[in-house]
């Protein structure tokens, strides 16, 4: 069962919220592709794994190039002469190749679903060999999260201010580019606890506070 969130000390722990939603949408998918059965509709499936590869890839593209990034880049060059920051720069290293790798699971899925099934059923052979891939592409995910968990979140809170924080965090939950721009936070929170809804929203009120809409 998975830990309900009580409480975000600093705005950047709203990515703890994020990655609930990833992992919902994870396990969705992996549980339709579990129980496809030979001539049945991929509708269901398809449009799970839509929703989940479009938040992948929305989350990935919104930490690239940000002041999440820029945060990171800066720690790493300060602790160049630092053994022990070296090795967990390193480490932090794996994070990027992580994310590569989730991309690649979301296209080799899709190409699973355009060029082994077509468009419309399944068949025994290529039902396994796509619930092997949504497997592994949940494995990669996890991968991720857990890096980011493990040691970026920490960095951040150690090298941004809280309105730093906000802005990272805003750019995460508010796609401006969107005609819709608060379908992120629509979409995170059918995974959440009501107590964990109430620290979303509270979080989007800060963020609309600081950058109130034209």
């Amino acid at each position: 069962m998975t830990v309900e969130i009580t409480t975000l000390e600093q705005p950047i722990d709203a990515m703890y919220l994020i990655h609930k939603a990833l992992r919902g949408e994870a396990g969705r998918t992996v549980e339709l592709a579990k129980h496809l059965e030979t001539g049945c509709s991929l509708q269901a499936f398809k449009l799970a794994f839509t929703a989940w590869a479009t938040a992948i890839m929305y989350h990935g593209e919104k930490e690239v190039g940000t002041a999440m990034t820029k945060s990171v880049d800066a720690t790493r060059c300060s602790a160049a002469h630092d053994p022990v920051e070296r090795v967990k720069w390193a480490l932090l290293e794996k994070e990027d190749e992580e994310y590569a790798r989730l991309l690649d699971g979301v296209l080799v899925v899709m190409t699973v679903l355009e060029e082994d099934i077509g468009a419309t059923s399944v068949i025994s052979r290529t039902q396994q060999h796509l619930y092997g891939q949504v497997v592994a592409l949940r494995v990669a995910q996890e991968d991720h999260l857990e890096t980011e968990e493990a040691m970026i979140i920490s960095l951040l809170r150690e090298n941004l201010s809280p309105e730093c924080q906000l802005k990272v965090v805003g750019a995460l939950l508010i796609d401006q580019e969107a005609d819709d721009r608060h379908w992120v936070i629509e979409w995170i929170s059918q995974d959440l606890t009501l107590k964990e809804n109430e620290l979303l929203f509270g979080m989007e009120s800060r963020i609309e506070q600081l950058q109130p809409v034209a």
